[in-house]
């Protein structure tokens, strides 16, 4: 047993070592400045794609902020993918110009199963190299005016494949739980995203707000999983497309606020991460020692989707029983495990997840005060009570292992319109681009 603890030490601390360039990636990201794309005028044309079911509450707003994009009109095409709506969601998009695509299929109730319904519809309709790339949203998001300005200077450079916006939230403020969400996807810009891009090394994609070019979609979307965009990041980085971060091409998201809600988003994210992970881990390992992928990309993506805090966590139970049998047999186990002993460890534990935690948050709302809508107060109390996001991950993952996890929608409800986040102008009229072919 002696043997068994000191090798699992060993794989633990290997962990250790090989985490501790995200700590790194914290630094430059506090540190550093995001880079900047030069202005260009050259305007290509994109088609942008929004997944939606049953969002006639918000699906307008988000078609009214990208009629207020300050980019040409011609060079914009907006699709709705109404997914098995029962609402006005469908009567709504048209009513704003977006060429809309109904599809009815219950037995197959995924965003992955939607978009390539829609990709079919588009390649048939319009072909998809008629677009030189293709906008992915979610229908409760907002654009920033400049938004499509941005991504189209990332897009001109012609080294980036795909590029995913700086994620800001719109109702951070409404509780704790919001705030968590805010948080977090604020914390990956600061220790994922930035760094990545300063690096010169591909990053993820989360969910929405990304731009992909046509090439990569010439076949249709191909990603069905749970986290297709977990997927879709490893199929990317596996077969050398770069994945870019344009942080001035800010959009607005909304999260839940209610913690039924979360315990059903988080196993998913943990059981279609996992898969993505089982399904890619041998390309990405592959392309870590082959001469023309993106050596270190390959190795932070394989690391990002690895379910690290769970494997971790049955190491140091492991552990922890191992010398649990130890102590039985040597008479000492009331010594070091007895109860009190035990409350005790636990407790130190517990207290330095929350200070770490803590410290992680404080650090990540002080670089990125100014994306955040609320006020100092309510911001301290949120950062103090972040850590409950964090913590039950490994539970919620464990559970998920064990449970047939299904994609469940969730209720969008928030109304802010983006002329309340951000200054717009107020003399673009409310209404998208004109479809060319009648949907």
């Amino acid at each position: 047993m002696e043997t068994a603890i000191r090798v699992l030490d060993i794989i633990l601390k290997v962990f250790l070592v090989m985490s501790f360039y995200k700590f790194v990636y914290m630094i430059i990201g506090f540190c550093r400045k995001a880079k900047t794309f030069s202005v260009t005028e050259k305007k290509h044309r994109y088609a942008i794609v929004i997944c939606a079911r049953n969002e006639e509450k918000v699906i307008g707003n988000l078609l009214d902020s990208i009629a207020g994009q300050d980019y040409p009109k011609d060079k914009l095409h907006v699709f709705v993918i109404a997914d098995n709506c029962t609402d006005e969601t469908a009567a709504i998009a048209r009513a704003k110009g977006a060429t809309v695509y109904e599809r009815h299929d219950l037995s197959k109730a995924r965003k992955g199963y939607a978009l390539g319904f829609g990709f079919d519809r588009i390649k048939e309709d319009y072909g998809i190299e008629n677009f030189e790339g293709y906008l992915f949203f979610d229908a409760d998001n907002l654009l920033r005016p400049d938004y499509v300005t941005e991504m189209n200077k990332a897009f001109d450079t012609g080294e980036l494949d795909v590029i995913t916006g700086y994620r800001n939230t719109k109702n951070f403020d409404t509780n704790c739980i919001s705030a968590a969400y805010g948080i977090h996807f604020y914390r990956s810009s600061l220790t994922y995203h930035r760094p990545r891009q300063l690096l010169n090394s591909a990053t993820h994609l989360a969910g929405t707000g990304y731009l992909v070019k046509a090439e990569i979609l010439k076949d249709g979307w191909r990603w069905y999983c749970l986290t297709e965009d977990t997927q879709l990041t490893l199929y990317l980085v596996a077969h050398g497309y770069k994945i870019g971060y344009c942080e001035a091409a800010e959009f607005f998201d909304e999260q839940p606020v209610g913690f039924g809600t979360v315990i059903k988003q988080r196993m998913r994210w943990f059981k279609g991460r996992l898969y993505a992970f089982f399904a890619y881990a041998h390309q990405e390992i592959a392309g870590m020692f082959k001469k023309k992928t993106q050596k270190w990309a390959c190795f932070d993506m394989l690391f990002y989707a690895f379910p690290y805090g769970l494997v971790t966590t049955v190491i140091s139970l492991a552990v922890t029983a191992l010398s649990v049998a130890l102590a039985v047999q040597a008479g000492t186990v009331m010594d070091s495990y007895g109860p009190l002993a035990t409350l005790k460890s636990m407790g130190m534990d517990l207290l330095s997840f929350w200070l770490m935690t803590v410290f992680t948050g404080t650090v990540v709302v002080i670089r990125e005060r100014k994306h955040i809508h609320c006020t100092t107060k309510k911001l301290v109390l949120y950062v103090l009570l972040f850590p409950w996001f964090d913590f039950i991950e490994i539970p919620l993952a464990i559970f998920s292992l064990f449970m047939h996890v299904t994609w469940k929608k969730i209720k969008h409800v928030d109304t802010t319109r983006i002329e309340q986040l951000v200054p717009v102008k107020t003399d673009v009229p409310q209404t998208v681009i004109m479809k060319d072919k009648a949907s």
